[in-house]
């Protein structure tokens, strides 16, 4: 009599298993252990390895890694690149120049996110090192139009090259003029994506402009690419 209870509530279970299959949806995990970001997670240590940071590097180097979780703060990969950069001027020498590659490298690693496909939000501040200007995180390739920026985001949120320009030069906005968009003074026939692309060439004009005048505070590189980040950002309206 049990035997026939306990195999009719196991069909019962396999019925109802199979009537009501789970819907799991994919995550977009494991990137914090990626073979580039667990380079850059042992460069730190090696780097620094012989001298009086190492206890400070391998501290650095295990937030670095909490910093790629899903549920870490928007900017902790931008404040962990920034702390990357300061270890680099304590150690100064060919040892400075190393740390502010990795530091680069690390920034624009790709962050867990909750949902394959889904993107990572962008930090709003301004890094405190300049060789971080520019430098946001890579999203999942596997996302759909819609990485921030880019695709159905078009033309929503901040673009970080307005809202952290190389060396304080703006852009110019996108003016709306007669049903038309317009960039100082220069008509694009209605197509936002032209308009756009010129005000980011404007900027990175403007760049190179105050580089070339002098101003070491940034470098040419930093000017092009603010340019691709410009450009995969949404348009700038006035």
């Amino acid at each position: 009599m049990k035997f026939a209870l306990i195999f009719a509530v196991t069909l019962a279970l396999v019925a109802t298993t199979q009537s009501a299959p789970m819907i799991l949806s994919k995550r977009r995990f494991g990137q914090e252990h990626t073979p580039k970001a667990d380079g850059t997670f042992k460069d730190i240590k090696d780097i620094a390895k012989g001298t009086n940071k190492e206890e400070q590097a391998g501290n650095l180097s295990g937030a670095m890694v909490r910093a790629l979780l899903a549920k870490a703060p928007t900017c902790d990969q931008q404040n962990r690149a920034d702390e990357v950069i300061d270890l680099a001027y304590e150690l100064g020498g060919k040892k400075e120049k190393q740390l502010i590659k990795v530091a680069k490298i690390y920034r624009q690693l790709e962050r867990n996110t909750p949902k394959a496909g889904q993107p990572s939000a962008l930090c709003k501040k301004q890094p405190r090192h300049k060789e971080l200007y520019g430098l946001v995180q890579a999203q999942d390739p596997t996302g759909k139009g819609k990485t921030p920026g880019k695709g159905s985001d078009k033309g929503k949120g901040e673009n970080y090259a307005e809202t952290h320009p190389v060396g304080g030069v703006k852009m110019p906005k996108i003016q709306k003029v007669d049903g038309d968009f317009v960039v100082n003074g220069n008509k694009f026939n209605g197509d936002v994506n032209a308009a756009q692309n010129r005000q980011c060439d404007i900027q990175h004009n403007l760049c190179f402009n105050k580089f070339n005048g002098g101003d070491r505070s940034f470098s040419g590189a930093d000017c092009d690419k603010q340019t691709n980040v410009c450009k995969s950002g949404p348009p700038v309206f006035g």
